[in-house]
């Protein structure tokens, strides 16, 4: 069983660190999503570790066949410290959560140290499995104690998170959160029959009794692995709720917006290439930008902006005018019939700049005086989508010689 359930849990833990990890600079910024990567990683190890091949490997890398269970013990601690973390950063003021923060660790690191110690007065023993490890040496008095310490606090730290779930979940207004809280305390209550088993398995061999039987210690993993599970898949889904499904939207939005400004920007850096800082190569290399995508989509609206200042000396006086008053019979108003006129403009202007044609009566840009709402960089890209809805260019436009000339 454990062999079967430790490699599934070991890719979940690896993939929800992975996915939390990047970017790095997020974590800086919120301790809760810092803990909570913390508790994959942490978990990741102790699955690792606990995988036969791995076991061999630290064995006969630190010449201690057992190493494999501080490790994998270590971890688990480190994990279950950072757990009622995540919760109090999510549940309680900043202050009060950075005590309770500092309290979880350094209790997790104090039974590390005790675990160490233990664990370095254990009887040398020939190489074992990770499965065969309880049973090599639960007749040894060091060991009972270094397992009874383990299950002790592993216990602790889980009736933690179960409490600690269930009074978060009743707080939320999410719903996405409070399943997701419903499951860590679901997972933290099932794991509490892997600690009863290995107790009973303690007490056995304080009494001389029989080991338990292979199915018992099957059903142990199972409840430890599947809790695991649980507590791992229900903190990945507030953190999809609170961090990932935005971070997807806005990408797929960031995404959506830079591809309608294409074709306005195509039209103005053809007419001025250098207002591009990194223009694609090809168009399809454009439309396959998959990387900071909010990054090529704010730089596109400066770049359009860029060129509207460059063109700004062919623009004529008639042409908006006339674009004006057609808008206006179909019905446009306010920033909506600036944006369309601008679109007008600069239609007008590219036409001059390529046939280098001067206007007989100057004019400005007719959302020059929406400016003042443009306040950030996402109010300046609606403005400019706005613009590009209504810049249709027409291949007839493109060879003709501007009427005004």
């Amino acid at each position: 069983m454990q062999q079967l359930l430790h490699p599934l849990c070991a890719v979940l833990a690896v993939a929800g660190f992975l996915l939390l990890l990047w970017p790095p600079r997020r974590l800086r910024q919120d301790p809760a999503l810092a803990a909570l990567t913390c508790v994959y990683g942490f978990c990741a190890v102790s699955f690792l570790v606990s995988i036969a091949p791995v076991w061999t490997l630290l064995g006969d890398a630190t010449g201690r066949p057992a190493f494999g269970i501080l490790a994998a013990f270590t971890a688990v601690v480190a994990q279950v410290s950072h757990q009622p973390v995540v919760l109090a950063h999510w549940v309680l003021p900043p202050e009060k959560a950075r005590r309770r923060a500092r309290l979880y660790r350094g209790a997790g690191a104090a039974v590390i140290l005790a675990l160490a110690a233990l664990f370095l007065q254990l009887p040398a023993t020939d190489r074992t499995t990770p499965q065969g490890i309880t049973a090599a040496y639960l007749h040894s008095g060091v060991y009972q104690a270094y397992l009874a310490l383990y299950l002790v606090v592993y216990c602790a730290g889980q009736a933690v998170l179960a409490l600690g779930c269930r009074a978060a979940a009743r707080r939320t207004d999410q719903a996405w959160i409070a399943r997701g809280l419903r499951i860590v305390g679901a997972g933290a209550v099932l794991t509490f029959g892997y600690s009863a088993i290995r107790i009973a398995g303690v007490g056995s061999a304080l009494f001389g009794l029989s080991r338990p039987a292979p199915a018992v210690e099957s059903l142990a993993w199972l409840c430890a692995d599947g809790g695991n599970a649980l507590v791992l898949t229900g903190f990945f889904l507030p953190t999809l709720a609170v961090h990932v499904v935005p971070r997807l939207r806005a990408w797929s939005r960031a995404r959506r917006d830079h591809q309608a400004l294409a074709p306005l920007w195509d039209a103005v850096h053809h007419a001025v290439p250098t207002v591009a800082l990194q223009p694609a190569r090809t168009r399809a290399a454009s439309r396959l930008r998959l990387w900071d995508t909010t990054w090529h989509l704010y730089r596109r609206t400066v770049e359009i902006r860029d060129g509207q200042w460059a063109l700004r000396h062919r623009l004529e006086e008639s042409v908006r005018t006339a674009s004006e008053r057609r808008h206006r019979a179909a019905g446009l108003d306010g920033a909506e019939l600036a944006c369309a006129v601008t679109a007008d403009q600069l239609r007008a202007a590219l036409a001059a700049h390529r046939h280098d044609v001067a206007p007989q009566t100057p004019a400005e840009y007719a959302d020059a005086g929406t400016r003042e709402d443009v306040r950030t960089p996402d109010d300046d890209v609606r403005a400019l989508l706005r613009i590009a809805a209504h810049f249709t260019p027409a291949p007839a436009e493109q060879e003709t010689t501007p009427s005004w000339t």
